[in-house]
Parts: structure tokens; C-alpha cells; sequence
């Protein structure tokens, strides 16, 4: 048999996941002679000899044998013209290689190997070291600051490896038998970071060793007090979560934090199978590498002391989260089998702090002590949040876990490069890279000055990665209202870089995001429900109920919720009571309408109570029906009429936080029987377009009420019925075009009765359901939809 030499090209999430040492024991086992090269974003670039039969079984082997966290996009293979003949197989230094893709995975939890270690006493160096890593686990993302992915390029490079250690961390790292085989963010408690432990003036409290530190600690949080613990990408707000004077004392310190449900850390699952429905596919997100925070439905009749009710009052789900990190683990080896609120450590809407000082500064006010350590964290980034359809996962917020990664676009894209900076609210930016589009972390709300900078520099970041040059950038895509900051930073990116600016209609962007990851192709077409509380319609009103038939090319607007006035404008979505108000009104009249708001006493829910129920009627009565005017604008919003029904079953009077009434509105009705009512939501045509009238619909839910229904029941069926008729405008409008994929996105997505009552009605009709699972269905993916949007308008018009 000959010897051949073959050059192999593998790209994908190949570095910093043991992918080195994998491609080296595979190739020798199986006598395969040469060198593997790290090339940064081209990749892992191999030249391999030997007999062609070892060579084709690499090549098997690949796929089959590759590391767990490990991703390969991409393997090309060509015979290599070299007369070399090798004598062994080497792994050389790496090179920095510029290439489409980001080669870097996301932060990885703590694996069950390292977790060994690190409570294996006899291992003096790792033995209760929280730091603990491999080429298998730890942080990435947040600790890279250029790449190729090697130490010098993390903040791990002011920590050298040690050489006194038995075995040396040297000796580890350079031993590709070894599991830290080239692991760039481990070390040992020799020569690696150190935790610190302070009081609540910030002054460190003198221990003799890490355990004393974990056994004050245990104490503290045992009797209540509120401890920051710096982790992976930020710091955490750690307290008792069944102690309701902590979690109270919390909420107050946190600012705008009076209902916001908190996450909730766990050691095991078993400690909840009593209280929550688990199932295999939540399970499963639990237990990954990526730790996302999953939202979880209770027992229904489990009412007990395991959690506070302050935890998330007026929810039915809350959200757990593993051990990730090995602080986590180390904390309840000290702490045992209790809950332990797990919340971002910040005030509300502004980013986390990253340097201790600066920690010290922003929590001072909220915690009772510091478990703070000394590695810098690069970029931060907040715990991911799922919440599961059936054996579906929806995406609520993306960070740990899973950025880095990208989306593959499903048609192919030769464009260098171009950069989103998405909606106002719950933002991420985003960067396309060829096919291929790369999400920030969850950014937040710019409406801050930090949480804007804080978007400057993860869009940048990500750039810098992707070794991006300024030259390279071929447009900016934006949305479409005129006044969002992240608009007007977008002409600024123009301005600078002398490029065009896209700007997309927010819906539309919902849209484009669900059809991208659903791989649709240029040629089809789709029917989309979009749906969420807020965004800026081209016909200058406020549009969040929409049905759109869509290809990448643009959007027929084809039906709609009915247009409601908002009274005082946003005041509506701060107090549910206005919307109601605003929607009587405007469907009863003056007179009737004010009776039934007397009726309602709903001026005891208006911040100034019956004086601003006046003014609201006088201000409605001044317009004499013209909407939209300066103070009252007209809303297609989904979101607001779910307010206002939650308001008129008692499930929420005032919100505290974005999306409060409607998820409480959906707690409620999750312990209801729609079977039990009769209800049904009506669509009529106007111009052309089907509206469907929830002017009616709100009156029924009041009829109701007032025959004495149960509300829970009433909520349950409001739900399912408004979720149906939205997919019977869809599927007749799909029908009428001879469309076959019906998809629903937006914030309302998140609700599992409208989605499913959707999903169910589609199917029913033999049409494809396309759903969200790798994009956020929220604002958090519109930037994902804006670079689709954009895209084909860059190329009709190029």
C-alpha cells in the first residue's frame, strides 16, 4: 500500500474544545505521521501521511469521535503536493488565520471530570479550588480578548502556569495525553486567580484558608444576608430563596424590582421533582454544558415553603438554573440542598460591573458581603434564559452558553461584512459575516447611557473577532422608528464608515429572523404572525398585532388587531387600568363607557385616582374621535389588550415590569378551563384589511365576568380564542396565496396558550408550523432580522 499526504481543513467551533488533542489521538492511533495547526478563524488546518486507509478512517472518525461540545461545519480535503516525509506527529504553535467564521465556543460549565478534582483531596492543587478548568470546560467567550484562542490572547495570560505542582500545571498544559492539553483558561490554586471574601464596607475579611471563606459565607447566606459573588461573565446577588424578609429587602435594593421574578440556583433537579413539572427536554437544557436558566411550570395544588412566593409572585413557572461554574458547586457543598436566589448582580436596566471597585461602588447599597476574586472578566454576560413549548425551546434571553455562536444563513451571502444595532428594548446588536450572522450577548435597554456603551462595545467585540476591517463594512441595518437610540447610532456607523443605512420595519424584522432559521428560501413566501407589545408601523401608528405575508424581499401588511387609542399615551402600559379605559371608550362612547368604568372603580387604579379618570374622559372627548392625536395614539398592540383583559380579571393592576400583566394574565389562566365558557373573538374586513375586533372581545371577557364565570377560565379561553383566530386570518390568507409555512413570532410567542393554539390550529389545516428555537422570538432576536432585511435590499439595489 502507498503513502499518500492529504492537507485537511476543518472549520466550525474547533478551538478551545479539546479539539487538538482529539485530532492527535485519532490521527495516531491510527499511525497517521504530520502536524495539526491552529489558524484562528480559518480553522484547524491538518497535513497528515500515511497509508490511505488510515486516512479514510480519519475522516470517519471526524464525525463520529469528536468532542461533545465540539462543532464541524466544514472539512475539505485535498492531496497535498509535499515530498516531505514526516516522522512524527506534532501540534504547532498557532497562527492567526482570518477566515468567515468564529472558531471560539461559548463559556462551558464545570465538567464532571474537574468536578471530581476538585473534591478529591488528595489532589492538593485542585482540591476545593474553584477555578478548576480543562480543554473540555470553563469560561471562553468571556475571558477572550483577540484571537487565535491561546492564553497570552485571555485574561488568563497574568496568571503563568506553575512548575511546582505534582504534576506541574506546565507539565499538564503541555502534555496532549493530558486533559488540560492546551486548556488556556486553567490553573491551579498555586499559580491561578484567588477568591477574596469582603465585608459590606468592602474591607477583606482575614481567613486562613478558601474553606473558612466558604464556611462564613454559608452562615451568612443561612441567616439571611445578601452576598455578591463575582462568577464567569459578572457578578450575582445570592440570598435564601425561602426566606421572604431576604428576598423583600432585595427587591427594594434592587430598585424597580417589586415583582420581576428572580432566578433560582438549584445543586441537583431532585430537590424539585415534588414542586415543578420537569420534562426530558427540560431536563436535558438543565443538564447541558450551555446551564441556560429554564423556566419550569409548578405542580399544580403544591403549595409549600420550598420557595418564597416573593420569589415570583403571581407567576405559575419560575426559573432554575445548575451549578455552572465551580464557585456554584463549592457554595453548596458548604450551604446543602436549599435554594439560593441567583440574580444579576446590578440595579435595574443598568449593565453589570465588571472590576471589583467598580462592583463594590454599584452593589454597595445592596449587598451584605463580597465573594469577589481577581481574574478580569473581558465581556460580560448574563445567565440564557429557555423557556420550552412541548419538546420545543424558545430562546428568552441569549448570552452564557450560547454567544459566541452563529446563525448560518440558509442561501449564500458573498458580502464581507455588515452590522446590525437592533430595537431599543432588550437589544442585541448583531454582525454578519459572510453567511453567517453572529449575535451579541443580551445587551438590555439603551435607554441608559451604560447599557448603550455597553452595546457600542459588544458589536465591536465581535467585529474585532471576526477580524473585521472598517473597509469591509458594506451597510447598517437599523429599525425603522426615527427616535430609538440604537436608529441614530446606526446613521452614525453610516456617517463614519460612508455606507448605506437599511432601516426595517420591527415586525418585519420578527419575521425575517423566524424565516432565516427556518432555512425559507429567497424564492418562498410565508404567512407570519407577529405579535408583541410595541413598534413603529409605517403608517405612523403603534402596530404589535400584525399579520404579514412576507419574503426576504418585503411584506404584505394583510390583517391586524383592531386599532385601539392609548389614552395618554404609554402611561397605558404602566397602568392597565388606561387601556381599559382607552378601549370602552372609544368602542361605548362617552356616556355608556363611563358607567362602565364607574362600575369598574377603576379610578382606584390610576395613580391620582378619580381626578385622572376625569381628565382621561375630558381628554377623549376633546378629540371627538380623530385618532391618533399628539396624546393619544392608536395601537394594533397584542401586548395592550392582553393588559387590559388581565386587568379586568384582577390578574394585574399596575405594572412593574415589562410584560407583567400579560404573564400574569397567563398564570392565571393556566390553571383554567376554557372548555368551560363559551367565547369567541370576531374579525371583520375594512379596506381590504381583516381586523380582528378586540373591542368585542374585551366586552365579552366583561360579560362574562359579570355572569359569574370562573376568571380562571375566562383567562384560559381568552387566550386559546384570540391565538385561533390570529392562525384562521393566517391560514386563509396562506390558502389564498398557495403558501404552505405558517410561522408566529414576537414577545407573545413566549405565551405557551397563544402559541400552541396557533400551532395546533395550523397543523390541524396541513399547513407547516415554523417556529423560533435558535432566534429569540423577542426584541433580543430583531437584529438577527434587520441584517436579512437589509441584506436583500443592499443586493436589488447593488
Amino acid at each position: 500500500m502507498s503513502r499518500i499526504t492529504q492537507e485537511f481543513t476543518i472549520t466550525g467551533i474547533v478551538q478551545g474544545v479539546g479539539f487538538r488533542p482529539f485530532l492527535f489521538d485519532v490521527a495516531s492511533s491510527l499511525g497517521l505521521k504530520g502536524y495539526i495547526l491552529n489558524q484562528g478563524n480559518a480553522g484547524v488546518r491538518l497535513v497528515l501521511q500515511g497509508e490511505t486507509e488510515a486516512l479514510n478512517q480519519f475522516s470517519k472518525d471526524l464525525e463520529l469521535k469528536k468532542p461533545p461540545i465540539s462543532y464541524i461545519e466544514s472539512v475539505l480535503v485535498n492531496n497535498a503536493n509535499d515530498d516531505t516525509v514526516f516522522q512524527g506527529l506534532e501540534i504547532r504553535k498557532s497562527e492567526q488565520g482570518r477566515g468567515k467564521g468564529l472558531t471560539l465556543p461559548p463559556d462551558i460549565a464545570t465538567c464532571d471530570e474537574c468536578l471530581e478534582d476538585m473534591r478529591n483531596s488528595k489532589i492538593k492543587k485542585y482540591w476545593n479550588y474553584p477555578f478548576i478548568a480543562c480543554a473540555h470546560c470553563g469560561p471562553r467567550f468571556t475571558t477572550v480578548t483577540s484571537l487565535p484562542y491561546d492564553r497570552e490572547r485571555t485574561t488568563m495570560s497574568q496568571f503563568p502556569l506553575c512548575v511546582e505542582g505534582l504534576p506541574s500545571c506546565v507539565q499538564e498544559y503541555e502534555n496532549v495525553k493530558n486533559r488540560r492539553f492546551h486548556a488556556q483558561t486553567f490553573a491551579c490554586k498555586i499559580c491561578g486567580p484567588q477568591y477574596f471574601l469582603c465585608d459590606e464596607n468592602y474591607n477583606i475579611v482575614p481567613t486562613k484558608s478558601f474553606r473558612d471563606i466558604l464556611n462564613i459565607v454559608a452562615k451568612r447566606v443561612e441567616r439571611g444576608d445578601i452576598g455578591a459573588v463575582k462568577g464567569i461573565g459578572g457578578v450575582h446577588l445570592a440570598c435564601r430563596a425561602d426566606n421572604d424578609e431576604t428576598i423583600l429587602r432585595l427587591r427594594k435594593a434592587k430598585g424597580k424590582r417589586k415583582n420581576k421574578p428572580f432566578a433560582v440556583m438549584v445543586p441537583n433537579l431532585s430537590i424539585i421533582e415534588d414542586f415543578f413539572n420537569l420534562t426530558q427536554t427540560e431536563k436535558t437544557l438543565l443538564e447541558s454544558f450551555r446551564r441556560p436558566i429554564t423556566l419550569l411550570e409548578r405542580k399544580e395544588g403544591q403549595d409549600n415553603d420550598f420557595l418564597s412566593k416573593q420569589v415570583a409572585p403571581g407567576l405559575t413557572n419560575v426559573g432554575f438554573v445548575l451549578p455552572y461554574s465551580g464557585i456554584h458547586h463549592l457554595l453548596f457543598d458548604y450551604i446543602g440542598e436549599k435554594p439560593l436566589i441567583y440574580t444579576s448582580g446590578n440595579p435595574s436596566n443598568v449593565p453589570m460591573s465588571l472590576n471589583n471597585e467598580k462592583i463594590f461602588e454599584q452593589l454597595g447599597s445592596l449587598a451584605d458581603f463580597f465573594l469577589l476574586h481577581d481574574r478580569p472578566i473581558y465581556q460580560r454576560a448574563d445567565d440564557s434564559v429557555i423557556r420550552v413549548h412541548g419538546n420545543v425551546s424558545k430562546i428568552i434571553r441569549r448570552a452564557r452558553g450560547y454567544v459566541p455562536e452563529y446563525l448560518p444563513l440558509p442561501f449564500k451571502v458573498d458580502l464581507p461584512a455588515a452590522i446590525a444595532t437592533g430595537p431599543e428594548l432588550a437589544t442585541t446588536g448583531a454582525i454578519l459575516r459572510g453567511n453567517r450572522i453572529f449575535p451579541t450577548q443580551h445587551i438590555g435597554n439603551v435607554t441608559h447611557l451604560e447599557t448603550f456603551n455597553f452595546l457600542k462595545d459588544a458589536v465591536f467585540h465581535i467585529k474585532s473577532l471576526l477580524q473585521i476591517k472598517d473597509s469591509e463594512v458594506e451597510f447598517i441595518a437599523c429599525d425603522t422608528h426615527p427616535e430609538f437610540i440604537t436608529s441614530k447610532y446606526a446613521k452614525e456607523l453610516a456617517s463614519q464608515f460612508k455606507i448605506p443605512i437599511y432601516p426595517i420595519q420591527h415586525h418585519f424584522a420578527h419575521a425575517l429572523g423566524l424565516m432565516a432559521e427556518n432555512g425559507i428560501q429567497p424564492e418562498e413566501s410565508v404567512v407570519v404572525i407577529s405579535t408583541d407589545g410595541v413598534g413603529y408601523g409605517l403608517d405612523g401608528n403603534i402596530w404589535g398585532g400584525e399579520i404579514l405575508a412576507c419574503s426576504y424581499d418585503g411584506y404584505d401588511r394583510v390583517g391586524h388587531l383592531k386599532y385601539q387609542p392609548m389614552i395618554g399615551a404609554d402611561r397605558c402600559t404602566k397602568y392597565p387600568a388606561r387601556m381599559v379605559a382607552s378601549m370602552l371608550l372609544y368602542e361605548l362612547g362617552n356616556k355608556e363607557g363611563e358607567e362602565v368604568l364607574r362600575r369598574l372603580n377603576l379610578e382606584n387604579d390610576l395613580e391620582y385616582g378619580e381626578t385622572e379618570l376625569k381628565t382621561l374622559i375630558t381628554q377623549f372627548n376633546k378629540a371627538e374621535g380623530r385618532f391618533p392625536t399628539g396624546l393619544i395614539p392608536l395601537t394594533s398592540s397584542t401586548g395592550r389588550v392582553l393588559d387590559a383583559i388581565s386587568y379586568v380579571l384582577g390578574a394585574c393592576k399596575i405594572k412593574t415590569y415589562r410584560g407583567e400583566p400579560a404573564m400574569r394574565l397567563e398564570g392565571l389562566a393556566s390553571r383554567g378551563n376554557p372548555e368551560s365558557v363559551k367565547l369567541n373573538v370576531r374579525s371583520f374586513e375594512k379596506d381590504g384589511m381583516i381586523i380582528i375586533d378586540t373591542s368585542r372581545l374585551l366586552l365579552d371577557v366583561l360579560r362574562l365576568v359579570q355572569e359569574g364565570n370562573n376568571k380562571k377560565d375566562i383567562a384560559a379561553k381568552a387566550q386559546i380564542e384570540l391565538g385561533r383566530e390570529f392562525a384562521n386570518i393566517a391560514v386563509n390568507e396562506a390558502n389564498k396565496r398557495s403558501v404552505k409555512k405558517i410561522g408566529l413570532t414576537g414577545g407573545v410567542a413566549y405565551n405557551n396558550s397563544i402559541s400552541m393554539s396557533v400551532k395546533n390550529h395550523v397543523l390541524k389545516e396541513n399547513l407547516v408550523f415554523i417556529e423560533h428555537q435558535l432566534v429569540p422570538p423577542g426584541d433580543a432576536g430583531i437584529s438577527t432580522g434587520q441584517l436579512v432585511g437589509a441584506l436583500f435590499k443592499y443586493l436589488s439595489s447593488n
